[in-house]
């Protein structure tokens, strides 16, 4: 207190807990000022009057549940006290993988100040280590990818997420009017700026509740044969959201639209894993035990983090070695909406799914998810 006297304890989690609890009570009185905040937005970033209503139509749900009727926030507010993944053109890749395998984020190419390229962990994984090119020899300027769009930090979370969604992105750097780098955001930083998995839930709850086209289904029947060879998920992993589940939301996980996994054998070389999932325009491979069951996961981060920045070599090195070893998995069966929350509580990008019988048959990427759900009900909002 005001005379040094120690009195409390913040706790973060009970924090975040009563602050959801006040703004699902305070929803039902800010629903109106939701949507005034969702048409200012609308107009600040030149739409028109239909468009303007779609945002209100596809976003207002999230403005009233995340911010309780306030303007979304900013791209500085959520990059405050956060430094800049700066690397100069001249940098190695070497040099550049520890940085990012520091910040966990893609390296901004700067020169002079001024913003000339981005290189990600996919673009590590297949410019560099899947062409086997000498990192340590290697500029970062001659793979990375150059002039990328930027926008400015006083850009709003939602701003920042229709851009992503309309662009495809993955990252979204963020620069000042004269050029200044602020910093990187990527799709889950928008989610947690966004109040986490309860601030999105609107847009699950939404795109899900529309009506089926049967995607799913086929997409999951195209390639379920595909992966005899993978048999059982362990029964360790497969419990993960057994307890979650019960009494649980009911719309099971095939909704999300797993896209088909990756495959590698668990004595496949990081640098023989690199080159498939290079060839497949892939960023995450499922890896199978010698039983033929999951062993693991390995994504592009890892290939940054443990390979790249642990100086070890690709081609000697096992997928065993630096994998995720019995990773979480979910059931086709399972709560959609826990699925997604196990990955933005977990910090998961990818999680795996498995059948009725035990065969792992897809792979959830929340960027693939939150994208698909977007998309959804621009749809429906377009035949509305």
């Amino acid at each position: 207190d005001d005379s040094g006297a120690v009195v409390g304890l913040l706790d973060i989690a009970k924090c975040l807990n009563d602050a959801i609890s006040k703004l699902e009570k305070a929803q039902d009185k800010s629903s109106s000022a939701a949507e005034d905040a969702v048409k200012q937005m609308a107009s600040l970033q030149g739409a028109g009057g239909a468009q303007a209503e779609m945002l209100t139509q596809l976003l207002g749900g999230l403005m009233s549940q995340a911010f309780g009727g306030k303007t979304s926030p900013t791209l500085r507010s959520l990059l405050a006290g956060k430094p800049a993944t700066v690397v100069n053109p001249g940098t190695n890749l070497r040099d550049a993988g520890m940085v990012m395998a520091e910040a966990r984020k893609a390296a901004l190419v700067v020169d002079e100040g001024e913003l000339v390229g981005i290189f990600g962990f996919k673009d590590m994984m297949t410019r560099a280590i899947a062409k086997e090119l000498p990192l340590e020899l290697t500029a970062v300027s001659s793979v990375m990818t150059p002039n990328p769009e930027s926008v400015s930090p006083e850009t709003s979370v939602l701003e920042a997420l229709q851009i992503m969604h309309d662009n495809k992105f993955l990252t979204l750097p963020v620069c000042e009017e004269d050029g200044t780098v602020v910093g990187l955001v990527g799709v889950m930083d928008l989610v947690y700026g966004s109040g986490g998995a309860d601030g999105w839930r609107s847009i699950f709850d939404s795109a899900m509740d529309l009506a089926d086209d049967g995607s799913e289904v086929s997409s999951m029947n195209s390639y379920g044969t595909s992966l005899s060879t993978m048999r059982q998920v362990s029964k360790t992993n497969k419990a993960n959201l057994s307890a979650v589940n019960e009494g649980s939301d009911k719309r099971p996980v095939s909704k999300l639209r797993p896209k088909k996994p990756m495959i590698a054998a668990v004595d496949d070389s990081v640098l023989s894993v690199t080159q498939m999932l290079a060839n497949k325009r892939g960023d995450a491979a499922l890896v199978t035990g010698v039983n033929g069951g999951l062993a693991g996961i390995i994504t592009d981060t890892d290939v940054t983090r443990r390979v790249v920045a642990k100086h070890l070599d690709p081609s000697a090195t096992g997928v065993s070695e630096v994998m995720t070893a019995n990773p979480t998995c979910v059931a086709m069966s399972d709560s959609a909406m826990d699925a997604l929350g196990t990955m933005v509580e977990n910090h998961f990008r990818h999680l795996p799914v498995f059948d009725d019988s035990g065969a792992v048959v897809g792979l959830l990427d929340i960027a693939k998810c939150l994208n698909d759900a977007i998309s959804k009900l621009e749809k429906a909002q377009d035949k509305s």
